[in-house]
């Protein structure tokens, strides 16, 4: 059931939000940090009578007397997607810099709760966090199993996604560790192997030379390498042995332009478990189209039949609780 003091709440620091940005000139994502930090820390900030202007200083005074932390999880989520979704469309973010979609996070969680079985130990890692909207949305899938996801970890390579994703997991209560850097070049000794990876990717070209060891990187005569090509790869690093990698991609990455560079990486580092097309409803643009792609590290058991398929329209809720019950029964195959 909607709680109906969402849109009030929604509206009380939305208008903080606005007069921020109005009166210090700066970007919807800008002035909502600046809010959320105010939302968080309820008390006003020494930078802030030094820099704002007064009716910036009022607008994120009055967040003070908002009472956040007694709305559940669920609440403060839907809230903070919808400050965050508007500040992105006002911005005009880039897709790539936009948020996941809940529908796709909540069947990627159901997917990982029902092949990795997830307990109150494992650990999560978010190779391409953003936001974080993705990896809570995942950690609210958990928590409709009864399962508390504490040990989480995301890594970004911009600053200001970190910035905002830092005051949303405050403002949700949760404590993850946030990295700053290029995932691809990161250190394996910077961050312990996670019994899950997630990441959904961006897709494009990495702007710089592939680290030469990677079976996905392209020849100096082929040109740039593409980034999420080299993401899927970097993914078996930041794994555990035994566990498990969920990465959101193109659904025709199986067999697109150079999909020989993924294939040659199953065959000699990885193991295919499953790639699932999601739902077509989810996108405009066919050629957008995602899907979900399980990996697991060559040597893991078990080794159990590849999961192909697509997810059926979620408005035939007949065609996917069955579809769900066959990823169940596949998962049960140890």
């Amino acid at each position: 059931m909607i709680n109906r003091q969402i849109p009030a709440y929604f509206e009380k620091i939305d208008r903080a939000v606005m007069t921020v940005k109005d009166q210090e000139k700066t970007t919807n994502r800008v002035a909502l940090v600046m809010a959320l930090e105010r939302l968080n820390k309820k008390e006003i900030l020494s930078s802030d009578h030094d820099q704002l202007a007064a009716d910036s200083k009022k607008a994120l005074q009055s967040l003070e007397e908002v009472d956040w932390t007694s709305l559940p999880f669920s609440d403060r989520r839907n809230i903070l997607q919808l400050l965050v979704l508007k500040a992105d469309r006002e911005d005009k973010l880039p897709a790539n810099l936009q948020l996941t979609p809940d529908g796709i996070g909540y069947l990627l969680g159901e997917l990982i709760y029902q092949t990795a079985n997830p307990n109150e130990q494992t650990s999560i890692t978010d190779m391409v966090v953003g936001t974080g909207n993705l990896l809570w949305t995942i950690v609210e899938s958990f928590s409709r199993h009864g399962l508390s996801a504490t040990d989480s970890t995301g890594i970004d390579n911009d600053e200001s996604q970190l910035a905002l994703a830092s005051e949303l997991a405050t403002a949700l209560q949760e404590d993850p560790t946030l990295l700053f850097g290029d995932v691809i070049s990161l250190a394996k000794e910077k961050i312990a192997p996670a019994d899950v990876v997630i990441g959904d990717l961006p897709i494009g070209y990495y702007p710089q030379a592939a680290p030469e060891s990677f079976v996905t990187a392209f020849s100096e005569q082929d040109g740039k390498s593409y980034a999420h090509y080299l993401m899927i790869e970097k993914s078996l690093d930041l794994v555990k042995d035994d566990g498990w990698i969920y990465l959101i991609v193109p659904n025709d990455l199986l067999t697109g332009s150079r999909h020989e560079s993924i294939l040659k990486l199953f065959s000699k580092k990885a193991q295919l478990k499953a790639f699932l097309t999601l739902p077509a409803e989810y996108f405009q643009n066919q050629e957008q189209a995602k899907a979900f792609l399980v990996l697991r590290k060559k040597n893991a058991l078990p080794k159990q039949e590849v999961l192909m398929g697509q997810y059926p329209s979620v408005k035939d809720q007949k065609a996917l609780q069955e579809f769900l019950q066959d990823i169940r029964a596949w998962g049960k195959l140890k």
